[in-house]
């Protein structure tokens, strides 16, 4: 019955909000068709409204209030103003968005009205999507890169299934980097973060360079002291064998006091008109970085009997158990870095980044057809060596070597005939390979192999590659000069393999590696010691709209939208001797539903947007953490309901006076969908009598009786149905404004400031209570002086003033479920706390 009324509920304000646009619309309908005729005639064709945004979300240019799609454009000045650099802060200014940059193994998580994917999987693809110039990526990777010099971004939510590369579910963020210019022209910016002791310079120089031939070229350099503080110390290591010297096996101290890291990138963009009807684009990023591993920038979060992290069971004196801005890590042991190949015995804990995409975009407009290619191809290394159990012990130590490439290549065909009706056809392939090499130390004192001098649990090489084939196309059909009428689909096929072997492995109480003679169930290769595996699946996924436009810079649309994102692997866990097939594979994740929108211009100054949605995802890709297995559990819930409401609206109130404010509502929940417990330890002697966690069960057996594990402990579950998924707040918003007046003689005074808000979520997948991020408010704020026409700005921008530390992303913690009929420490990905940055940019 709540669901019913809050569904009734949603689609009445959907509703009312659409008829206000459209009674407002006709109202202005009379007085803008005697200015405006033509216009009025055919509204999509006409001329944009001066300051208009153009958008691209549905790969031709059209206004914001224009195209039938939810979509927030984020300008370089919105970009600017609020200093965001990498997708974590552009994230953050559309509600709903919650991004995390995990570093090591996966990458990051993407989520858009709170449907994502756990970066803590090498081979997973994210439901939002990240088109970077038109060449599409699904790799949680993308999170970890820096951006700048852009020109614009569009966040585009719900389905996208038919005009970004592969499907993504959730949506998409297109980002676009700024391009040539017609004249020469320099620019630059430099700016010093006080907090995190951050030194950030860039500049770039645009212009022709022939006739026909235009360029850009960009550079950037960031260097970050840090905003997170190491407090660990040197130590006497309590998992150390005692067959080896005690000296190499001391804890070293931290890298730093504070977890820095610093990176430098660069754009280089040519743009080829050798006709008025030809255009060739080429561009080349490429990005090197250094930090201090892939666990650095995670941290315990408890909970703590004692506010002191235990890894297992060993107390950490340095250590805290909250989101704020302190840790504890050390460096390597010593004697682990001397037996790690790669490390040549250097012992920092550090981690390494490369990155290069490079594009190619050709574009031809004949008469009646525009032809488009878009050849793209991306690269992401990223080698690491850090502890992850985030405590000074570095109970868990890996070195870890990822790699993602990917080839793709579009080829579309947009008409332009007279008639009511046109046409969009296109051919898309993929090529992508994740690999991964993983040399981990579990617990030294009980993997030291004297034999072979070995110390280390296993040594583990895995790959995942796929190729992915589609077609689609979409007609639109002007069925009047107001009313348009589109259909289209995305046929889809997707091919993929795995292979995953341990190169060398020991069996101890964690577990048994071993598996050099195992020959593993459901394996498609018989080689003992192979894990590896064929996937396949093909999907059809339609998509219909109705819109309206009464008026220019107006849409009223409602839509039937689907999406598909491919199963596959994950090839981050260790494989065991009981590991099998089944353990590593998921199933092809769906979504299906109804999207109804209202956007128009009011009174000439209010632009507003609305739009009301259901939808229903099957086979939600999720994946949660067994800290006593030491493995990650892969598994599809089996459906998420979701129902929302989004309102956005902004407003020229007065000269030099902007406002704006968005509120969104989204109703997600779990059905069918029964997974794993959080980590939580009960003794195996009162395994037939103690309580279960808060939330969790028994697994029971025919009988009755608990179930037990091969080692006498018993299994617990959760039941998830009606619950939300992990970082899937159900309301979030923002307002904010822009003032600017003159100060004669040619300068300019500005100041500006946004307010965010969030309800509580779950940043854990396993929904475990220290994970749950409660309601919060941040706060951005910035005041400038400068030229009028912008050819010198000094800023000073501030982020997060309430230093409000909070979750982007948590799990249970390897080492963490040490105290017994307690509930399991959790890692988490913490939000940035305040910032407050000096900074200067020049234009000339």
């Amino acid at each position: 019955m709540r669901s019913r009324l809050i569904v009734k509920t949603l689609l009445g304000a959907g509703a009312s909000a659409t008829a206000y646009l459209l009674a407002a619309s006709a109202a202005m309908a009379q007085d803008q068709a005697a200015a405006t005729a033509s216009d009025a005639d055919d509204p999509q064709d006409a001329a944009p409204s001066p300051g208009e945004i153009i958008v691209t979300a549905r790969l031709r240019n059209e206004t914001l209030l224009n195209v039938p799609v939810a979509v927030s454009a984020l300008s370089a000045s919105d970009l600017a103003r609020n200093n965001a650099s990498d997708l974590t802060r552009i994230g953050e200014l559309t509600p709903t968005v919650i991004i995390s940059n995990y570093r090591t193994i996966g990458g990051g998580s993407l989520s858009i009205r709170g449907i994502s994917s756990p970066p803590t999987q090498v081979g997973y693809e994210q439901p939002v999507s990240v088109a970077l110039d038109g060449v599409q990526t699904s790799s949680g990777r993308v999170a970890t890169l820096g951006f700048f010099d852009l020109q614009q971004v569009e966040v585009l939510k719900g389905p996208q299934a038919l005009f970004f590369g592969k499907n993504s579910p959730a949506g998409v963020i297109s980002v676009t980097s700024a391009g040539p210019t017609r004249d020469l022209e320099v620019g630059g910016r430099a700016a010093y973060e006080f907090v995190g002791d951050e030194v950030t310079t860039e500049g770039y120089v645009s212009g022709p360079l022939t006739d026909t031939l235009g360029g850009r070229v960009a550079v950037k350099y960031r260097d970050m002291k840090g905003w997170l503080y190491n407090n660990a110390q040197p130590a006497p290591n309590p998992f150390f064998p005692a067959a080896l010297p005690a000296a190499s096996g001391r804890l070293p101290g931290p890298p730093s006091n504070r977890v820095g890291d610093y990176e430098i990138m660069g754009r280089t963009t040519l743009e080829f008109r050798p006709t008025t009807n030809f255009t060739a684009t080429a561009r080349v990023f490429g990005l090197y970085g250094i930090d201090q591993g892939g666990g650095s920038y995670s941290q315990n979060i408890g909970p703590c009997a004692d506010g002191k992290p235990r890894s297992f069971a060993v107390v950490d004196p340095f250590g805290d158990c909250k989101a704020d801005n302190q840790t504890s890590f050390s460096n390597i042991v010593q004697a682990i870095a001397d037996r790690v190949p790669a490390l040549d015995g250097d012992n920092r804990s550090r981690g390494r980044q490369q990155a290069l995409t490079a594009s190619l975009n050709l574009k031809l407009d004949l008469d009646k057809v525009q032809i488009t290619s878009i050849t793209g191809s991306l690269y992401n290394r990223y080698r690491s060596i850090s502890g992850l159990t985030h405590t000074v012990d570095n109970a868990l130590t890996t070195y870890e070597d990822t790699k993602y490439r990917s080839f793709s290549q579009e080829f579309r065909v947009l008409t332009k005939f007279d008639g009511p009706l046109n046409f969009l056809m296109g051919l898309y392939y993929q090529h992508a390979r994740d690999s991964l090499y993983n040399h981990t130390n579990f617990r030294a004192d009980i993997s030291y192999n004297a034999a072979a001098d070995q110390l280390v649990t296993y040594v583990k090489q895995a790959s995942v590659e796929g190729n992915a084939y589609s077609a689609f196309g979409q007609a639109i059909w002007d069925v009047t000069p107001k009313v348009e009428f589109s259909a289209g689909a995305r046929w889809t096929l997707e091919r993929k393999k795995t292979r995953n072997e341990n190169l060398y492995g020991v069996n101890t109480a964690l577990g048994r590696f071993g598996t050099q003679s195992t020959v593993f169930p459901g394996s498609t290769d018989p080689t003992p010691g192979i894990l590896a595996g064929r996937f396949k699946d093909d999907n059809i996924s339609p998509e219909v709209t109705l819109t309206y436009r009464p008026v220019p810079d107006s849409a009223i649309y409602v839509a039937y939208k689907t999406g598909f994102k491919s199963g596959g692997f994950g090839i981050t866990s260790p494989i065991q001797t009981s590991t099998t097939l089944s353990d590593i594979d998921f199933d092809s994740e769906t979504v299906k539903g109804v999207e109804i929108g209202a956007k128009g211009r009011l009174f000439g100054k209010l632009k507003l947007q609305a739009t009301a949605f259901a939808f229903d995802f099957k086979n939600l890709q999720v994946t949660t953490y067994d800290a006593a297995a030491i493995r990650f559990q892969i598994n599809n819930a089996g459906a998420v309901r979701q129902r929302g409401l989004e309102l956005q609206a902004d407003l020229d109130a007065a000269e030099g006076l902007k406002l704006r404010g968005a509120i969104s509502y989204v109703h997600n929940r779990f059905r069918d969908y029964t997974g794993q417990c959080y980590g939580f330890s009960i003794p195996v002697a009162q395994a037939l009598t103690a309580a279960a966690p808060p939330g969790c069960s028994f697994v029971l057996n025919p009988d009755g009786s608990r179930a037990r594990t091969a080692t006498g402990g018993v299994i617990l579950e959760q039941v998830f149905d009606g619950r939300a998924p992990a970082r899937s707040p159900d309301w979030a918003g923002n307002f904010g404004f822009d003032y600017s007046r003159g100060l004669g003689a040619d300068l300019e005074w500005g100041v500006n400031g946004d307010a965010f808000f969030s309800s509580n979520y779950f940043a854990g997948d396993t929904l475990a209570p220290a994970t749950r991020q409660s309601a919060y408010w941040r706060f951005n704020a910035g005041v400038r002086v400068g030229n009028a026409d912008q050819r010198w700005t000094l800023s000073l921008l501030g982020r997060n003033l309430t230093n409000k530390y909070y979750l982007l992303f948590a799990g249970d913690r390897t080492g963490g479920t040490s105290v017994l009929l307690v509930q399991g420490e959790q890692r988490g990905v913490v939000a940035r706390g305040r910032e407050v940055t000096l900074q200067g940019s020049f234009r000339f």
